[in-house]
């Protein structure tokens, strides 16, 4: 039969004073991370300066037999309101379809330019040889990547990425995400926190001056910087590491912006999202080691405290039973500690475009660190597949 008592133990009240520092510490780093954005969003990107007079841009758009996303996202593209630009489209040299539909849209759009990767180029990343072709057809100083599955919201997108270039800013990081409302499947709301998290913490690096990384979904900078490190000779042994170990050679944290804007942000569609997510987190998951480590060690090392405080408050109510004060005190702790990670990540959820996440919050949370595992040992089992020679 359970008591309430006071009169406890040295070591249960040490565990209950670690628990709650640990998770006090958890809770202020999440809020703080929280406020960073929302402060970025709502008061830094509506204050700074702008360009009044924007620059033309080349906007290079990588489509490898995506004719069904070119019909639908393309016009899209070609319809900015912006004063001058271009549009560059790289395909595959044997889709015909595709071609004979650019065709078309070139007769209607004179700033529409098309190129094609070589047939046979399986000792070089795909996409890295799309990019180069791309950015050498260039015309403008300024290039902004997309690829074809990628949906721009509005007209404006262009001109909330191009307003960033002032003087100094070499390099603008916007953001793209999958279309939510498509993905049906088991573990959705896995993917959506999954895809928040890892947003707020590359975001959030960029925003304090420490950028990592991006997404080529919708990455602009100025064209010479390609040419200054020797566009993707670092990487051309590599698959992938077109978004974050070639944006560590050009971004610093003095010439690299964020744009967050919602009508900037873009919508990007997956056939399979299932497995798109899952081969995006084991490609990055490969080239994370390759850029510098700050921000991973500090999630990590959250993570971990997380489990700590849990682990200390469940060791001091198997100790104290049945003692009922520890363990309402263990109980109260950690629901303060989830309604406020709950809060603050769906306020992340709402400034990023995704669902609310609710009661998974606290699950999927304690759940990330095995699941990253898992993603880590299938990257092992896969690993070859990271180099070129086995595209």
């Amino acid at each position: 039969m359970m008591s309430f008592s006071f009169n406890i133990s040295p070591l249960v009240w040490t565990l209950l004073a670690v628990g709650f520092l640990l998770g006090l510490t958890y809770v202020v780093w999440r809020w703080l991370r929280t406020q960073q954005l929302s402060k970025f969003v709502t008061e830094d990107e509506v204050s700074r300066e702008y360009l009044d007079e924007l620059p033309p841009v080349s906007i290079i758009v990588d489509a490898c037999n995506e004719t069904d996303q070119l019909v639908r996202f393309l016009p899209l593209v070609l319809n900015q309101e912006y004063p001058e630009y271009e549009v560059i489209v790289i395909t595959d040299s044997a889709a015909e379809a595709t071609s004979d539909m650019l065709s078309e849209m070139k007769s209607q759009h004179p700033n529409l330019h098309t190129t094609f990767t070589p047939h046979g180029t399986r000792s070089l990343s795909r996409k890295k040889l799309a990019l180069m072709i791309g950015i050498k057809a260039a015309k403008h100083d300024i290039v902004l990547t997309t690829n074809a599955n990628c949906r721009p919201t509005s007209d404006q997108w262009l001109r909330l990425m191009a307003r960033n270039f002032v003087p100094g800013i070499d390099v603008v990081l916007g953001y793209s995400h999958y279309r939510y409302h498509r993905d049906k499947r088991w573990a959705r709301r896995w993917r959506i926190l999954d895809t928040v998290t890892t947003a707020t913490q590359w975001l959030g690096s960029a925003i304090a001056g420490r950028p990592y990384r991006g997404t080529t979904d919708n990455l602009a900078y100025r064209k010479q910087l390609f040419f200054d490190v020797n566009g993707f000779a670092r990487t051309m042994n590599l698959t992938w590491g077109e978004d974050d170990v070639f944006l560590c050679q050009i971004a610093r944290g003095d010439n690299t912006r964020v744009e967050l804007a919602a009508e900037s942000q873009l919508s990007v569609y997956y056939e399979n999202i299932f497995r798109a997510h899952r081969l995006l987190r084991t490609r990055r998951d490969f080239t994370s080691r390759l850029v510098p480590r700050r921000a991973f060690i500090e999630h990590a090392a959250m993570s971990w405290l997380l489990w700590l405080a849990h682990a200390a408050f469940i060791t001091a109510a198997i100790l104290a039973w049945p003692n009922a004060a520890v363990l309402i005190a263990a109980v109260v702790a950690l629901i303060g500690l989830w309604v406020t990670v709950t809060v603050a990540t769906r306020h992340d959820c709402r400034l990023l475009q995704a669902p609310p996440l609710r009661l998974t919050v606290p699950a999927l949370t304690l759940a990330r660190p095995l699941i990253n595992a898992n993603y880590r040992f299938r990257e092992l089992r896969h690993k070859k597949t990271n180099y070129t020679t086995y595209i």
